[in-house]
């Protein structure tokens, strides 16, 4: 899910930058390998079209390194009136020559096929790695998110952007609805993914990744800052960029924030993703972001494990509503990971986890708000969680597929007499 703010303002200069070609074969052009590769994998065959191409033009006026490559995959658009020309993706690619020019190439023009899935996903990932070699690469992920939820939970048991109330069947809630069932918030906000109905799960990202290691994965997309998707995805980056909350759909200061990419700078980037909606006013103030370097996150599951042994048996008297949520109405399986810690435990328990925490989680920023929806920073540890409800057997069945739940065992299969 993102919430929308279309920018009107468009640089002229770059309303040719995705031009309609014929397919190009990767064998007609092969860079020379560089520095890092960064790829920017936009699945915006959606209602966040117009705000993909938005953000499009902003990659295109930042920065470009001249031992790098920015590939882009993504919808042919027309940015000057933001609309897509067809329906076949394309990858991108915005380097500097050795003149130090910036070029702007369409390397390959793919035949139809959803995005939103993992071998699309694995396809643009080879091709990629086969066209613009590098030493090191980095991954940004844009689009719809539901965090850790399965595909297509979210849209048959929360308030989305539906102009018609969508069936709600969980009876834990506590939380209250959007006014006539329809949130007035959801043009402005975006399983990762979302096209034609398809999502996918994080375990087909993972899947699609394969043996491809990344400095660091960013997920530009609503919900994906949590500990169950940075834990699947550890092995697989160095560090791992997110959201517990919603993203607008301004989405990341792309004009800003890749120079810090290139740069190594994952602090920097939470940073400047910050900075830049901090200076917003009205609802347009508010962000969670947060950097977590992934090596640090098998201690951090260590403690939370000898808690969970401790404590699991008294999850259910844990009052959510006294927890720091990081949903807006009643969508109730974005928790604050710490606090939800601190509630069950007591925070004289939580002192090993919290330093391990502190740790991993190396950036943690909020203005303080999404929306309508306020979030103490000081309860803000950077992770959102799942708090476990019986009554979801659905949600209960399927979380115990996650690696954090088999390190953590905050879910335990029930024993057989």
């Amino acid at each position: 899910m993102k919430i929308f703010r279309h920018i009107v303002a468009l640089l002229s200069v770059v309303l040719t930058v995705l031009p309609s070609c014929s397919k190009v074969e990767p064998k007609d052009v092969v860079f020379e390998e560089k520095e890092k590769t960064l790829l920017l994998y936009f699945a915006s065959h959606n209602n966040l079209y117009m705000d993909a191409a938005s953000n499009i033009s902003k990659i295109i006026k930042g920065y470009v390194p001249s031992d790098g490559n920015i590939v882009l995959y993504c919808n042919n658009f027309d940015l000057s009136t933001k609309q897509m020309k067809d329906t076949l993706p394309l990858l991108v690619n915005i380097s500097r020559n050795k003149k130090g020019d910036v070029q702007i190439d369409t390397i390959y023009k793919f035949p139809y096929i959803n995005s939103c899935t993992k071998n699309q996903m694995k396809s643009v990932l080879n091709i990629t790695k086969t066209i613009c070699p590098a030493r090191h690469y980095g991954m940004v992920l844009w689009s719809h998110g539901t965090g850790w939820l399965p595909q297509g939970y979210y849209k048959t048991h929360a308030f989305t952007s539906s102009d018609e109330k969508m069936m709600y069947s969980n009876q834990r809630s506590r939380f209250p609805a959007p006014p006539g069932g329809v949130d007035p918030y959801a043009h402005m906000v975006k399983s990762f993914g979302s096209e034609l109905g398809v999502e996918m799960s994080v375990f087909d990202i993972q899947e699609a990744l394969g043996e491809t290691h990344f400095d660091f994965i960013a997920m530009d997309a609503c919900f994906m800052g949590g500990v169950e998707i940075a834990y699947q995805l550890k092995d697989y980056c160095d560090y791992f960029i997110g959201s517990a909350a919603e993203i607008l759909t301004d989405s990341y200061p792309y004009d800003t924030v890749i120079e810090k990419m290139f740069n190594d700078d994952y602090i920097g980037v939470s940073q400047a993703i910050y900075d830049y909606y901090n200076a917003q006013s009205g609802e347009y103030r508010s962000v969670t972001i947060a950097t977590v370097k992934c090596s640090e996150l098998e201690a951090v599951a260590d403690e939370a494990k000898a808690l969970f042994e401790d404590y699991r048996d008294d999850i259910p008297s844990v009052d959510p509503t006294t927890v720091q949520r990081f949903f807006r109405y009643d969508d109730h399986w974005f928790y604050d990971l710490k606090d939800f810690l601190d509630n069950l435990c007591g925070t004289s328990e939580t002192v090993a986890f919290t330093s391990a925490l502190s740790k991993a989680v190396i950036a943690k920023y909020t203005t303080g708000r999404m929306i309508t929806l306020d979030i103490d920073p000081a309860k803000f540890c950077g992770l959102s969680t799942y708090i476990p409800d019986d009554s979801e057997t659905e949600l209960i069945t399927y979380y115990q597929k996650y690696a954090w739940n088999d390190a953590v065992k905050m879910i335990v299969p029930p024993t057989s007499d």
